[in-house]
């Protein structure tokens, strides 16, 4: 890695790698005693019976050896230890609330309360307390609860009694212990009978303090026929996004609209996301000027990297159309984005014919969008329709005149200027003016084709076309068997749907844009005149810089230049209902984007038990990036009942060792169980994860997935359990762990434990260990990548049944993190 390479790296880092000096409220003296847990408990005013479980808790946590397997704990001094840090006086409800350096160092980690608009729910811990948790007001009413942990146990305290310690006792191991002994913070989550929340519900942690220990404490519990995904761990305003049949400003959508996505298809926006900004604003301009488009530099852009799909010839790049079909695109942040990279241009495929549009109303409604007029005389508010022509196009004028009169009608007549040198077509026709203004709209600048001829099947498209370019545009010969189209209009939107209706016969046309001036006439008048949309294409060839790919039905268009300007204002984002999480900015594909967490040192040891109660479903994410001094020894356990589905998708980067092993005991018939984990360890990294799953019903089915990469003489460890017991009939299960050393000083181990004790269980193990291919990084790298970006694309690929899992802005971050761990891995 080059020194400005290790220099923006650093700078990703420290962005995150920070410290608060904040005075606490109230805090323990380091170490742990019994003083210590009644201290805690006797700060949070608890009842009795808490206050007891806690020193039960203490008494076995001195009592239980330290494990002697997983990684090497000896380094822990737990009198070194501050057990309880208290930030602030309360749990807030309103971020307005929040103490304002606490509040900065959560906007710091890319956390703004506006942004967390598109979630059903957020909760926020720093050191040992939940500062802040919201809830949506229509989930309130519907009785879901999400609130810091301590917080339910005061106005919750019948139910949290009833399941808190039952997944998960105190006695269950040592460091099970010691976070029933000094718990503070985590999240409550209750969901009712038939409940389904929408949106995720997502809580941040944040340990600040040198030394600080953090043992928050979740429950889940989800009622009957119930649902939730508990995860842990943009563009500016006016920007445009595509509905398909028009383009309209970001901060119009609402949730529930249908905007085009990446695919090049219509899908419904869930959320709409808002927040404040103010950093540098990139535009991101094509070839196609028109079409530049503005957004954050965190903010995806599905992209081809030139290196990866073109090569030199004499007179510039020209595409290599094998690596147009090989090559994978990829995500990439706006702000790593270079010039004469390929974006792309999806091309709508939803076609539908409306016979009640007739090819003469086609044609008829072409030369309306380039010459016509639809209005109620002034006069006598006759209902009008009339077509403007040179009186020299006299082909031009019968034709119309013969539409006209076929579509109203009416015999349609045409009044003569010689000395304008303007003939016009009219007639007076009520229905024929409806049409005009149901499909095409009216104004120069406001034209614009409804949605029906927008996905009409594009050869009947090319009518509308044809007779619109007799009106506003024209053919010239570049030369021989080379034609060259250009159509002009000063309405926006209906530029973006020429655009787009010959994208879908083939062509890319280009957009330039005149921008709107004043004019001073020799006489003393001044006109002013309005942005003005060219439109430019190839007839009978595609266009030189341009290249379609038939597989991805999309263009691939190199960007020309990226520009850069300050900004302080709101931005937006759009979050997807459906696969691909993304939308059309200006036509060109983005993705929604989120911001990163990622945390400082100290001990995290959590509990987490949930709950899912006959045909509830539970999905439960993880992402984590501890910094590499902390111990994250964690519990994570689920009871799933009949008819249950429980989901663990879990994924592990930093810390100096992980322990955590997510556990589903599926107790009732027909349960499901899912667990997906991922660990990457790098230098002086131990990731000693995996999976439980324990079949004690009939009928349940289990899936346990372990990806690892260990890279500078980091270690992964993969332990599992999957258990079958007595009377758990016609059990369907499967393990599969993979693990991917980069190095010779790596190591990855595997720890597999299968206990099964019925006959008929049905059930898979496959399990690979195995060293980066050198293959596959030397064929990236004759792509023009460097070893390190090879190597890392290689890994992500590795990984992608974890990204896939997750809502796409969050596979996004995981991919960055993985990228953070990877730098350095070369020299």
């Amino acid at each position: 890695m080059t020194a400005p390479q290790r220099d923006i790296v650093r700078d990703e880092r420290s962005k995150f790698e920070f410290h608060d000096d904040v005075v606490y409220l109230k805090q323990t003296k380091r170490g742990l005693t019994r003083d210590t847990v009644e201290e805690i408990s006797a700060f949070k005013e608890e009842p009795a019976w808490m206050h007891e479980y806690r020193l039960r808790a203490y008494e076995h946590f001195l009592k239980r050896p330290m494990p002697a397997w997983g990684g090497d704990l000896s380094k822990i001094d737990f009198d070194k230890i501050v057990y309880y840090r208290k930030p602030s006086e309360r749990e807030e409800k309103s971020w307005d609330d929040v103490p304002d350096q606490i509040k900065k160092t959560f906007e710091k980690l890319g956390i703004p309360e506006a942004e967390r608009k598109f979630l059903a729910g957020v909760g926020a811990q720093y050191d040992s307390e939940v500062v802040y948790h919201s809830v949506r007001e229509e989930l309130t009413k519907l009785g879901v609860v999400f609130m810091g942990t301590d917080q339910a146990l005061k106005e919750h305290p019948e139910i949290f009694q009833k399941y808190f310690g039952t997944v998960v006792p105190a006695e269950d191991n040592k460091f099970s212990a010691l976070n029933a002994a000094v718990w503070s913070g985590g999240s409550f989550v209750y969901v009712p009978k038939g409940v389904t929340v929408p949106l995720p519900l997502q809580a941040y942690f944040r340990i600040n303090g040198e030394n600080t220990g953090q043992f928050e404490r979740t429950l889940i519990v989800v009622d009957e026929g119930a649902s939730v995904h508990y995860i842990e761990g943009c563009c500016p305003t006016g920007e445009l996004v595509s509905l398909g049949d028009s383009m309209v400003a970001i901060e119009s959508v609402v949730a529930g609209q249908h905007v085009m996505n990446s695919g090049g298809v219509e899908a419904e926006v869930s959320a709409t996301r808002r927040r404040s900004y103010a950093g540098p604003m990139l535009k991101v301009v094509p070839v196609s000027v028109g079409n530049a488009f503005e957004l954050t530099p965190e903010h995806p852009v599905w992209t081809m990297r030139r290196s990866q799909a073109q090569i030199w010839r004499k007179h510039g790049f020209v595409m290599d159309e094998a690596a147009l079909h090989t090559t994978e695109p990829e995500w990439i942040p706006a702000g790593e984005l270079k010039v004469n990279d390929l974006i792309c241009f999806p091309v709508a495929s939803k076609q539908v014919d409306h016979p009640e549009i007739s090819d003469d109303l086609l044609r008829f409604l072409g030369y309306y969008l380039a010459e016509g007029s639809a209005f109620r005389n002034g006069v006598s508010n006759v209902p009008t329709v009339t077509l403007s022509f040179h009186i020299e196009e006299r082909a031009l004028i019968d034709d119309a005149r013969q539409l006209m009169s076929s579509l109203s009608g009416k015999q349609a007549g045409v009044f003569e200027n010689p000395k304008m040198h303007e003939a016009r077509v009219y007639v007076y026709s009520q229905p024929l003016m409806e049409l005009c203004l149901r499909y095409c709209g009216s104004g120069s600048a406001t034209k614009r084709l409804a949605h029906e001829l927008m996905e009409l099947p594009s050869e009947r498209q090319r009518l509308l076309l044809e007779t619109y370019l007799l009106g506003d545009g024209n053919r010239f010969t570049v030369k021989p068997g080379q034609t060259k189209i250009r159509a002009g209009t000063a309405s926006r939107t209906l530029a973006y749907q020429l655009q787009e209706i010959w994208a879908r016969l083939g062509r890319y046309a280009t957009i330039q844009i005149r921008k709107a001036f004043r004019e001073v006439m020799p006489d003393g008048r001044e006109i002013s005149h309005q942005d003005f949309y060219v439109l430019a294409l190839m007839e009978e060839v595609a266009q030189r810089q341009v290249w379609f790919d038939a597989g991805r039905n999309c263009f691939w268009v190199p960007i020309r230049r990226i520009e850069s300007r300050p900004y302080d204002g709101w931005v937006y984002n759009l979050e997807m209902a459906s696969a691909p999480n993304a939308y059309l900015a200006r036509g060109f594909a983005v993705h929604n984007c989120t911001a990163p967490l990622y945390a400082t040192d100290a001990l995290h040891v959590a509990v987490v038990e949930v709950i899912a109660l006959p045909k509830a479903k539970v999905r439960y994410t993880t992402i984590q990036n501890w910094s590499n001094d902390v111990y994250n020894l964690v519990t994570k356990r689920a009871h799933a009942h009949e008819d249950a589905t429980v989901e663990w998708i879990d994924a592990n980067t930093g810390s100096r060792l992980t322990m955590k092993y997510p556990s589903i005991y599926l107790r009732g018939k027909n349960a499901t169980a899912d667990i997906i984990s991922v660990a990457v360890a790098g230098k002086g990294q131990h990731q000693d994860t995996g999976a439980k799953a324990v079949h004690l019903a009939p009928n349940t089915r289990s899936r346990i997935v372990s990806k690892s990469v260990s890279k500078d003489g980091g270690r992964t460890s993969y332990r599992g359990h999957l258990k079958v017991a007595p009377g758990a009939t016609n059990v369907v299960a499967s393990v599969r762990c993979d693990a991917l050393m980069l190095d010779d000083q790596s190591r990855s181990d595997t720890y597999p434990y299968i206990d099964i004790q019925e006959d008929d269980t049905s059930m898979s193990h496959e399990a690979t260990v195995g060293r980066i291919s050198q293959e596959q990084v030397f064929y990236l790298m004759s792509r023009g990548l460097t070893e390190n970006e090879a190597q890392n694309l290689v890994v992500q690929g590795f990984l992608e049944v974890f990204t896939k899992e997750l809502p796409m802005e969050y596979a996004i971050e995981f991919n960055r993190l993985v990228k953070l761990e990877m730098e350095g891995a070369i020299g």
